[in-house]
Parts: C-alpha cells; structure tokens; sequence
C-alpha cells in the first residue's frame, strides 16, 4: 500500500521535528485568552481522583491543625515539585492550620524555608507563632522513625522554638498530616514507617515519573491522596484558587502543550505499531 509505504519514511527526525513545530506553536498560543480558557475549561473537568480525594482531606482538617509539610528534592525538579508546595502552603495558611517545614534532602531545606516564608508573609502569618522552619533534617528512614518516638529529637530545631503550637506536641501521632513532596524514595519512607507503624495520615506529592509507584498505596489506603507531577499540580491550583483565563500560572498555562505533545507521540506510536503489523501480515503470506 502507499500509505503505508510512506508512513515507514518518517524518521526520527521527523518525528523531532513535528514535535519541535507543535512546541512551539503551543507555546506561543498558550497566552491566547481563548486557549487559555479552553485549556481551564478542559483541566477542571478532568481533576485527577487522587488529587481531589488529597485536597479534600486537607480541607477537612479543623483549623489550628499542626501539619508537617517535607519538601525532599532539589533544584532539578522544582518545575514540578514547587506548584504543588505553594499551593499546599496556600491551603494550609488559608484554613489557619499550623505548619512545621523541614526537608529530608540538604537541597530542598533552602527552598522549603523560602517558599514559606514567601506564602505565609502573603496570608499575614508570623514565623514561630503560625509557623516553624525545622530545616534539613539528617538521617532520611532513621529521622522518619525518631519522628514516630520524639518529633523534636528527631527535628532539633524544634527543641527550643517557643512557638506556642509546639509545647504538646511529643510524637508524629500529635500530627493531624504529613504532606511528603519527593522527587526520590521519602514519600516511600513516610507511608512505610509513619502510616503502617504509627497510623498517621500521609498525603503525596510527587514527579510524574514515580505516580505509578504510588498508586497501589493509594488505592490500598496508606496514602491518603497525590499530586503527581504537573498534571496534579496543575489540578491543584485550579482547586485552590480557582482562577480566571487571566490568571492561571505557568503550569496551568502550558499543560495544553503538553497534553499535545503526548497526543502527537501516541500517534506515532500507533503508526509504527500499523506498519509493524502489517509487515508482519505481508511476510505471512507469502
């Protein structure tokens, strides 16, 4: 057939090509108000369950609630990861809940105390009193264990925070939730040691890559909910902040593109695996 015998010319530069086009042309229309709208209109409707059933669950928590939020990963994934940070910090200020920030990676102690203290100056709150910087916490599994027996011998920059929230709070059990946003194994580490042993609510935040992993905790019920890579960022924002064409940001934004991206490498998925199979069905019958 011609077609076929056409569709087996496309190389691997063409395929780098269509993709590199339809980039573009994404990303240059991504600031059009329509295909902005467009873009929202299609997001809100297709709010991943998982990152509903987290947000929820974080919505419920009564105000005055003391969370602990561990922003464990590092400059390489922040276009990720830091969406889904702020918006949590975002939440959690806004329903008054109180919040511990630490970091179990050296990288992420710097961004986690920067993007709270740049959330919490926007919502009024007052470090110390709303808010404790716990900062890089060593030891990865072992300091996740320590936290289920002594949460400030496990985080020491809490042994002498007068913060008022602090004063009863002894063990991870005082925690009303762990929200583990990880580009490695932490998010593992927390369900494994503080869901299974202690029984403490663990919700997720995470690369896109690691979401498949995730899922069989999430449906077994030892991970509450997730906000896996830019899609559940992007859910997320729109959640929280339910914004306007006008005022969506960049993950927002450009997850149109990107869902255009996916969709043009099916389809080249679905023509190599055409033409492999009608080759295979010509050598057959002869």
């Amino acid at each position: 057939m011609i077609i076929i015998e056409l569709l087996k010319r496309i190389t691997r530069r063409t395929i780098f090509l269509v993709v590199a086009i339809f980039l573009a042309l994404g990303t240059i229309f991504s600031d059009v108000y329509w295909v902005k709208k467009i873009n929202l209109d299609i997001l809100r409707k297709t709010i991943t369950p998982s990152s509903k059933k987290a947000y929820d669950f974080i919505e419920s928590l009564p105000s005055g609630s003391v969370v602990l939020v561990s922003a464990d990963y590092g400059p390489s994934t922040r276009v990720e990861a830091d969406p889904i940070l702020e918006n949590f910090l975002k939440q959690s200020f806004r329903k008054d809940l109180k919040v511990i920030a630490i970091s179990l990676w050296p990288d992420g102690a710097q961004i986690v105390a920067t993007k709270t203290r740049q959330i919490a100056s926007q919502y009024g709150k007052i470090e110390n009193l709303d808010y404790v910087i716990g900062g890089y916490v060593v030891g990865t599994a072992v300091a996740i264990e320590k936290m289920g027996i002594d949460l400030k011998d496990a985080i020491p920059l809490l042994k002498n925070n007068t913060a008022p929230f602090l004063a009863n709070l002894k063990t991870a059990n005082d925690l009303s939730l762990v929200f583990s946003i990880a580009s490695g194994d932490t998010l593992v580490y927390y369900i494994r040691i503080l869901k299974s042993r202690y029984g403490i609510n663990v919700v997720g935040g995470c690369t896109a890559v690691m979401a498949a992993e995730m899922y069989p905790y999430i449906l077994s019920g030892q991970l509450v909910g997730l906000f896996a890579g830019l899609k559940g960022a992007a859910d997320y924002e729109i959640l929280e902040t339910n914004p306007e064409p006008d005022q969506v940001s960049e993950v927002v934004k450009y997850m149109l593109t990107q869902s255009l991206i996916h969709t043009i490498l099916i389809i080249f998925i679905l023509i190599a695996n055409i033409v492999f199979i009608y080759d295979r069905l010509k050598i057959a019958r002869k």
